[in-house]
C-alpha cells in the first residue's frame, strides 16, 4: 500500500559537522506558493513567514551551538532561528523546497 513520504531525514555534516542531520516535512504545493508570493510583498514580514514555517516543518534535528550545546527546536524556541548561520537557515529552506538529489550533492 502506498504511503506517503513526507518527513525526510538530511545530512547536515556540510554545515553542521559529521553525524549532523535534520528531519524536515516537506511543504505543500500551496505553502509554497504563498512563501513565493509574499517574499515581494512590501506589507509582509516575509522572515517572520520564514520563522513560521521552520517551526511547523523542522521536525527535529541533532544540531548545536557554538559550544556544542544541543539546539532547541524552533517549534519549542522560535527564537533559535536568529542564532543560525546564513548556511544553516539557507540549508533548512533548500530541504523544505528541494529534492534528496539536491542534497547529496
Amino acid at each position: 500500500m502506498p504511503q506517503r513520504k513526507r518527513v525526510i531525514r538530511f545530512k547536515s555534516e556540510a554545515i553542521q559537522g559529521s553525524d549532523s542531520w535534520v528531519e524536515v516535512s516537506r511543504l505543500t504545493v500551496g505553502e509554497a506558493r504563498r512563501a513565493d508570493k509574499i517574499k515581494d510583498d512590501p506589507d509582509t514580514d516575509s522572515f517572520a513567514e520564514v520563522v513560521e514555517l521552520y517551526q511547523t516543518h523542522v521536525i527535529n534535528w541533532n544540531w548545536v551551538d557554538d559550544d556544542g550545546s544541543g539546539l532547541p527546536l524552533p517549534k519549542d524556541d522560535p527564537g533559535v532561528v536568529d542564532g543560525l548561520t546564513a548556511d544553516e537557515f539557507g540549508f533548512l529552506g533548500d530541504c523544505l523546497a528541494g529534492s534528496e538529489e539536491d542534497q547529496k550533492k
